[in-house]
């Protein structure tokens, strides 16, 4: 019973997505649907609207389009750099906040760096590492905010607390 339930739930899915429908009636009288034309002069059935929609039955959309993965994906930003707590001190490298996103970084999404609450760059930005200006010594919080197409917030890093420890005196510095 379970499998006649399963077969006729496959069967129904797979018209629904199907281009063309064609009815068929079987030598016994029985009639079946298909999606195959059962001969050349064989003419699909015109469903029209469902429920009673005046809108135009539309091509059913390809599983595994872009725009439904973008849609149904979770997206999840994490500071990679600096870590929470991290002594950030400039030994004449700059520092780099740098970011992961999961699943990706899709193409059009853009990130938006905040120290300590504001923006770092005036526009939006692609780049999963953004060097970070001048710290003044003491804390400093950095977030990074995953923006789509459109300008909308998809994802929200946490909260990244480190200390700004300014420049590391060296052997190479002058006085």
């Amino acid at each position: 019973m379970r499998f006649l339930l399963l077969l006729m739930l496959w069967c129904a899915a797979g018209t629904v997505l199907a281009d063309e429908i064609y009815r068929v009636v079987a030598a016994d009288g029985s009639v079946h649907y298909t999606d195959r034309a059962p001969d050349k002069k064989a003419k699909p059935l015109n469903l029209g609207p469902v429920s009673g929609s005046s809108a135009p039955v539309k091509k059913a959309a390809a599983f595994y389009s872009p725009e439904l993965l973008r849609q149904a994906a979770r997206f999840a930003v994490r500071i990679e750099s600096p870590t929470p707590g991290q002594k950030m001190q400039r030994d004449g490298q700059p520092l780099v906040a740098a970011v992961s996103v999961m699943p990706g970084l899709v193409r059009g999404f853009r990130l938006v760096y905040h120290l300590d609450g504001r923006p770092l760059t005036a526009q939006p930005v692609e780049d999963l590492s953004l060097p970070l200006p001048e710290l003044a010594p003491g804390p400093h919080e950095l977030q990074v905010v995953l923006l789509n197409a459109q300008g909308h917030e998809v994802a929200r890093s946490e909260l990244a607390s480190f200390d700004g420890a300014g420049r590391s005196e060296s052997a190479h510095d002058t006085p």
